[in-house]
C-alpha cells in the first residue's frame, strides 16, 4: 500500500511539472503576433496601391508614415 501511495504522488509531482514546464516555455500569444504582422504589411501594401494609383507617389514616405503613427497609437501600451 506504501509503494502505491508513493507512486501515486510521484506520477502527480512528474504531471505537476510538465505542466509548469509547458506553461513557461510556451508559444502563447505567437499567433495574435503574427496576425498583427500580416495586417500591418496588408495595410501598408493597401496604402501604397492607393498612393501610386491616385498619383500622389511622391507623398507615399508621408502617408506610410502617416499611418503607420495610427496603427501604433491605436495599440495599447
Amino acid at each position: 500500500m506504501g509503494t502505491t501511495m508513493t507512486r501515486m504522488f510521484v506520477n502527480a509531482k512528474v504531471r505537476a511539472n510538465q505542466l509548469r514546464e509547458a506553461r513557461l516555455n510556451g508559444d502563447a500569444g505567437q499567433g495574435t503576433l503574427e496576425y498583427l504582422g500580416i495586417i500591418v504589411v496588408a495595410a501598408i501594401l493597401i496604402v501604397a496601391l492607393i498612393t501610386v494609383f491616385t498619383g500622389d507617389a511622391f507623398n507615399l514616405g508621408t502617408l506610410v508614415e502617416t499611418q503607420l503613427s495610427k496603427i501604433t497609437d491605436a495599440i495599447p501600451g
